[in-house]
């Protein structure tokens, strides 16, 4: 958190305590924003046009009016979304998408005419035409958009489904619907597969969000595919087509005009069904016809309750389901407004907090879930300095350091441009908001509404453009009166413009909905506080809403668990609205209790009975597949019975619910505090403990459950889910941070949210960690470093700091070095599907003997996948994927499913030895590749990750370790000499400073595995080779085969995109040793590394072998060359591009910049955009030199020796290459073709 990034004015003063009303907080809002547009062009371009807004106002029907919109901000971004790294998700095989940390922008222009191409393709294949019913399934995405607005745009229904819908609710809506066509994503697709069978109205399917280079997507679509085709052998017309397909045929068969409703031939159409969670029932589908959705788009989305916040520029971040209203209505507004949504990248919400650093917001929907989770983040905090303090603070210091923190917070939790935020779907605990208030210093509004009523009421007033009438209406059973003193309570009923007209088929239900006087029963109780003012405070019908939004029936729930043991005799559950989770009161059955408990000699009193009550609620839990909110957390024992005598009955022997929270409210609502003062202990004990060891791993993951989850009696050999304890995305994000602050073990969240792990997972994962029996110690960042370094020193790398000292002693007895081969008939290479690793692959292959084999790490489920998942790298090429397959066969190449910071890279232990004992020599080419990201934050894959390779290079027998490191290792040094290979890395940088800048960590973990390389060496006599690599470019032969996101090819792209260069790269214009462009093609890097690393035959005498240490700077060593990033501008213009020079440099960057913001999508995403600030200035005249005599003389004493290939020489970047760079280019689709090439 960095307040220097807030963006309001240092004059502006803290919020007083008391004073967080909205109308003071609007009023500087405003004022922020006026200067905010100022400086920032994308708010400026948001910013609403009033005359747009009238022109979308005046339109006859909804799709008028959206098309209007689109026509009107077509050059404005539209929809962010968090863009695929297809360099990372190649790497991986593309079973795992990998994504920038960055939004990328589609204008309105871009989302329209995929609407019109998806709506054309939909209808030319009849999958779904007008007056179809289209069902959406899938998380809010900018493909849910195309969607959502094709159904608009063919005057189809739109049906959005719920993700988590039971199967039997997903077949009723089906069903009922009688949907044509389901539009779902790839991980709905095996849900909606299911029930196919049993939905015969369902004659297409198509796939939405399959990413490009997503292999395991496509895959999930072919599987499917084959799955239904008996379905249509049987006769079934069912088509199954990837949404880009339907866009392609769309405009390949012509583009289909937009249907009006009127055309329908009914008198007001239906347009959209909203279905219900089914809490009270089976799911109930509200009916919006064209009346009102017209309504909604052109008056509920194009205003706010207060005007003045219809001058606010719209920039959002949407995480809210899209079959839900809120989620709906967030892209509504933004559409109608000329705004920006921007999507979370996770369904999870693990991404949250990244996602908003990114988008930077300026308006926010909160659901009291997230914003209780902010609140406790601050308290924890609080907490922790406070205590650090000791007994000097006192009540001015704790507030001191609750300004500091807030004021931390404010610039950087919620992005820097938050303007105001709106809180809803359940009630918020006042003191949260006031403090969300206080901390970011804008408008917290509390909405509420419905599904069938839209928005009601902002800060308890009532919208009374909306709601044209309302009335309080008796709830007896409840104890709720419009006669209540001193203000009214009871069901609110009103009238809406905006509420629905029923639901559809249900005529039971849209009776119930309404009452005589034509007035919509709400379902909540409300209390009113004066003229059109209202607070809700509670539901009625025996259903609770939770803070975090999910409804909970309390009498099935209480009929379940009372039923459902002999144990249970009768259950009250009460749920606070402002808290997620449900408490209880329970009266045992104390004679069934006593006799099993006594049955087992143990006294039927005390714990004894709370142990088997909460195992009891447990079991009936698991057996009927509750979620989570569904199951109480902690329970009162009343052993007197509820009866009609004690006024806790009814007549009919129903609860009395009013008199139950009267005679054990206070003490439940204590109970919630208990918890919460439980949970905050917790979290001091658990952080001033010392850390865990494994012995003590199980009672630091009960209690940092507990302390997380407000909860007690944690069993921790269990077999229940994170989820059944009670927990959600959010809080296991919370647990793993907290697991790691107590343990230094870092507990993966997907773990924690596997459905199939549970608390006995969590605790092995940690006793595994902790005992090192992988062999490795456990070495974190601060362990090795100190907590909190910001200079690391080569002096804290050693050995002996990550192996222990039976691995050290094992290492020393180890069969030497001296005995390996003078030729590695077996290697094993890391990161074998990098872009580098693929060409070392070969490369090895090439080099090791008929009956040599290569092992090959790769990170996969399984060793097939993880063959496939390199294989797939090399098809870009035929003659590539000949290559690979010749070399790969006769079992030659073994690909195994590994992860490099596992211990012993996740093999199994016999497999581990084997490959101890066979393997002669090891290249080290996997590492995480990530330049934004810290060195603290890569230590683990980078360090750890080599400290795995040096443990097998010492086991059993000592292996030729090979390194690959990178030349930014050694880079950065204030001298005029060239830097030499045989000069100590720990002489050269002795230590480094942990400073940010452009992958200034990734060289850091770099540095820092060469040295341990050094140490290992020198104290174990491992021989080490290490590569230092400098750009990596292009390979000279095959296609296609380029580093897409690299430095490079951000370059040349920004290039080619703009038309603009300056006139030199290099200071004064004038460029000396920076003018030569230092890179190699792949090819010659993989040669060069490989033909090394496999031959240790050394002329006699020669260093190198005396050492059995060396260093190569892998590097174009023709300093002189005068081939600079000026003469490959050149280039790029001979090879057809027009680009223009700038003679100033400051003048090109900025009309560089400019260009590049402008670009629409996909090409932002491969711009230089990402790393913009590397070209900020010039380059140095005097760029620096690496040495690289000791990689030229070898790979000359290989060339003379025969059969090693072309390694005499190391090529130049020449013209041609630069050429088949833009070529390669042109193939992946990242640049159009030249319209002519120019001669040479």
């Amino acid at each position: 958190m960095d307040p220097s990034s807030d963006t309001r004015d240092p004059q502006e003063s803290e919020i007083p305590q008391n004073d967080d009303s909205n109308e003071l907080l609007l009023t500087r809002s405003l004022e922020r924003c006026s200067r905010l547009v100022q400086t920032d062009e994308e708010l400026r371009r948001a910013l609403p046009s009033p005359a747009a807004l009238e022109k979308i106002r005046s339109c006859n029907s909804t799709i008028e009016s959206v098309a209007t919109a689109f026509e009107l901000y077509a050059d404005r971004p539209c929809v962010g979304h968090r863009p695929l790294d297809a360099a990372a998700t190649a790497a991986d095989g593309g079973s795992a998408p990998r994504y920038l940390p960055e939004f990328r922008a589609v204008s309105y222009a871009d989302v329209w005419s995929r609407v019109e191409a998806f709506a054309s393709g939909l209808q030319h294949e009849k999958l779904a035409t007008t007056g179809d019913f289209v069902g959406i399934s899938g998380f809010g995405s900018t493909d849910w958009v195309v969607a959502g607005l094709a159904c608009m745009y063919l005057s189809a229904v739109s049906v959005p489904l719920q993700t988590d819908l039971t199967p039997a609710d997903l077949e009723l809506i089906v069903t009922e619907a009688e949907l044509a066509c389901v539009v779902c994503s790839v991980g709905q697709l095996a849900r909606i597969e299911d029930i196919l069978p049993r939905c015969p109205s369902v004659r297409s399917v198509v796939v939405m969000d399959l990413l490009e280079g997503d292999r395991c997507g496509q895959s999930e679509l072919e599987r499917a595919r084959r799955a239904l085709r008996p379905l249509e052998a049987r006769g079934r017309r069912l088509a199954v087509r990837a949404m880009h397909e339907v866009e392609r045929l769309g405009r390949q068969q012509g583009i289909a005009p937009k249907v009006l409703p009127a055309q329908r031939g009914e008198p007001d159409p239906l347009m959209t069904l909203m279905y219900t969670s089914g809490s009270t029932g089976s799911p109930k589908g509200a009916m919006v016809p064209e009346s009102l959705w017209r309504r909604y788009w052109q008056l509920a989305f194009t205003r706010s309750q207060d005007p003045r916040l219809d001058l606010l520029p719209h920039v959002g971040l949407n995480y809210s389901p899209m079959n839900h209203f809120i989620g709906r209505s967030q892209v509504g507004r933004s559409l109608m407004r000329g705004g920006i949504t921007h999507f979370v990248l996770k369904s999870d919400m693990s991404t949250l907090f990244e996602d908003l650093r990114l988008a930077r917001p300026t308006t926010l929907f909160l659901v009291p879930r997230i914003a209780e989770l902010i609140h406790q983040q601050f308290q924890a905090e609080v907490l922790r300095r406070a205590r650090a303090l000791g007994a000097g603070g006192g009540d001015a210091a704790r507030r001191r350091i609750e300004r500091e923190i807030m004021a931390e917070m404010r610039g950087s939790l919620l992005g820097d441009r938050l303007l105001h935020a709106t809180i809803g779907s359940a009630p918020t605990p006042p003191e949260v908001l006031s403090f969300l208030k206080r901390c970011f210093d804008v408008p917290i509004f509390e909405g509420y509404g419905s599904t069938e009523a839209s928005s009601l009421t902002t800060d308890g007033r009532l919208d009374r453009e909306l709601v044209t009438e309302f009335k309080l209406v008796d709830v007896p059973e409840l104890g709720y009166s419009a006669a209540d003193q001193p203000c009214p309570r009871g069901e609110l009923h009103i009238r809406s413009s905006l509420m629905v007209p029923g639901y559809y088929k249900n005529e039971k239900a849209t009776r119930a909905l309404f009452d005589e006087e034509g007035l919509m029963n709400t379902g909540d109780i409300v209390e009113q506080r004066g003229p059109d003012t209202v607070v809700w405070i509670d539901r009625a019908r025996n259903v609770l809403k939770l803070s975090q939004g999910e409804f909970v029936a309390t009498s099935r729930l209480e009929v379940l668990y009372s039923a459902g043991s002999p144990f249970i005799q009768q259950i009250f559950l009460y749920g606070n609205s402002t808290r997620s989770y449900l408490l209880a009161v329970v009266v045992p059955e104390l004679r069934e209790i006593s006799a099993h408990l006594r049955q087992r000699d143990v006294k039927p009193d005390g714990e004894p009975v709370r142990q088997l009550l909460r195992a009891e609620i447990d079991r009936i839990a698991r057996e009927n597949q509750l979620r989570g909110y569904e199951i109480p957390r902690d329970f009162l024992i009343e052993p007197a019975p509820f009866t009609r005598a004690s006024g806790l009955l009814t007549e009919t022997q129903k609860p009395a619910r009013a008199r139950l929270k009267a005679r054990y409210g206070a003490r439940l609502e204590e109970l919630y505090a208990t918890i919460e003062r439980t949970q905050l202990e917790e979290l001091r004990s658990l952080r001033e403990g010392g850390g865990a060891t494994p012995a003590s791993a199980a009672l630091a993951v009960k209690k940092a459950l507990e302390a997380t989850l407000g909860i007690t009696g944690v069993e921790p050999r269990s077999a229940r889910s994170f989820a059944q304890l009670g927990g959600d995305s959010l809080s296991a994000v919370r647990l793993s941070r907290l697991i790691e602050e107590i343990s230094g073990v870092a507990v993966p969240v997907g773990l924690v949210l596997n459905p199939t792990s549970s608390v006995r997972a969590i605790v092995d994962h940690l006793e595994h960690a902790l005992a090192g029996e992988a062999p490795r110690r456990a070495a974190r960042f601060d362990e090795v470093h100190g907590a909190g370094a910001e200079v690391v020193r080569a002096a804290d790398l050693r050995l002996d700091r990550f192996l222990g000292p039976d691995e050290l002693a094992a290492a020393r007895r180890s069969t030497p070095a001296a005995a390996l081969p003078a030729q590695a008939r077996v290697a094993l290479l890391t990161g074998a599907n990098g872009f580098l690793g693929r060409f070392l692959a070969l490369e090895l292959l090439e080099r090791l003997p008929e009956e040599g084999r290569l092992y090959c790490v790769v990170r996969s489920p399984d060793d097939a996948l993880a063959f496939d998942r390199l294989r797939a790298t090399y098809e870009s090429d035929p003659a590539l994927l000949e290559r690979f397959d010749a070399l790969s066969a006769h079992g030659r190449l073994v690909v195994l499913a590994g992860d490099l910071v596992e211990p012993r890279f996740g093999l199994a232990d016999d497999l581990y030895a084997h490959l101890c004992v066979e393997v002669d020599c090891v290249v080290h080419n996997g590492a995480l590749v990530n330049h934004a990201l810290s060195y603290p934050q890569l230590f683990e894959p980078n360090v750890l990750g080599t400290v795995e390779a040096i443990r097998l290079s010492l086991a059993h027998r000592v292996k030729s370790m090979n390194y690959v490191s990178t030349i930014a290792a050694v880079g950065g040094l204030d001298r005029s000499g060239p830097i030499r290979e045989d000069e100590d890395i720990r002489e050269l940088w002795p230590e480094r400073a942990l400073g940010a800048g452009y992958a200034v960590g990734y060289a850091t973990s770099k540095w820092a595995s060469e040295v341990l390389l050094q140490d290992a060496h020198d104290a174990l006599g491992l021989p080490v080779n290490v590569y230092r690599p400098s750009g990596i470019m292009a390979h000279r032969l095959y296609r296609s085969q380029i580093n897409v996101p690299d430095f490079f090819t951000r370059l040349l792209c920004g290039v080619v995109y703009t038309g603009l260069a300056p006139r030199s790269f290099y200071e004064g214009g004038r460029p000396h040793r920076a003018g030569h462009y230092d890179g190699l093609p792949v090819d010659a890097v993989a040669r060069s590394i490989a033909a090394v690393a496999v031959d240790r035959r050394y002329p006699a005498g020669d260093a190198g072998e005396r050492a059995r240490r060396a260093t190569y700077h892998v590097v174009n060593p023709y300093w002189d060359d005068g081939i600079s990033l000026d003469v490959i501008v050149s280039w790029v213009r001979s090879a057809g591009y027009p680009v223009e020079r700038v003679d100033d440099y400051a003048a090109w960057y900025a009309a560089f910049r400019d260009r590049l913001m402008q670009l629409s999508e996909p090409l932002r995403r491969h711009s230089p955009l990402p790393i913009l600030d590397a070209w900020e200035r010039p380059a140095r005249a005097d760029g620096e030199v690496f040495d690289a005599e000791r990689l030229l003389a070898r790979l000359r004493q290989l060339a003379a020796r025969g059969g090693a290939g072309d390694l005499a020489t190391l090529p130049h970047v020449s013209e041609p290459l630069i050429h088949k760079y833009l070529d390669d280019m042109v193939a992946l689709g990242l640049i159009g073709p030249a319209a002519v090439r120019a001669a040479s």
